[in-house]
């Protein structure tokens, strides 16, 4: 099972913290994992070369665990395009979530 919590700070995606392996199909074949690892990568991608926040960001690939945050005194545009980023991997997420419920669950925290 994977879980992905996103945490939010004033309304905005601050943090997200996605753990374990969906299990969907062994390592390698498991197109579950590969979907919810290309949306949260593709973030933050995105978070580093579009909008150019600063960030913290580690990965633990045995584990299955990714650990994101955006660091404090974001100018109003490169926060406004981290937080454009963060919901549409925010909305990705909770559709594969949707589609496989018994691999994936999508949890919103409020910080």
């Amino acid at each position: 099972m994977t879980k992905a919590v996103f945490s939010v700070k004033e309304g905005r995606i601050v943090r997200i913290v996605c753990k374990g392996h969906t299990g969907y199909a062994d390592s390698g074949e498991d197109v579950v994992c590969a979907a919810v690892s290309a949306v949260l990568q593709g973030a933050v991608l995105g978070i580093d070369q579009v909008a150019k926040a600063q960030m913290q960001y580690s990965t633990d690939d045995a584990k299955g665990e990714l650990h994101f945050a955006l660091c404090e005194g974001l100018t109003p545009t490169c926060a406004h395009d981290a937080e454009v980023i963060l919901r549409t991997a925010y909305m990705a997420i909770s559709d594969i979530a949707a589609s496989y419920s018994q691999f994936v669950k999508v949890e919103v925290k409020e910080l």
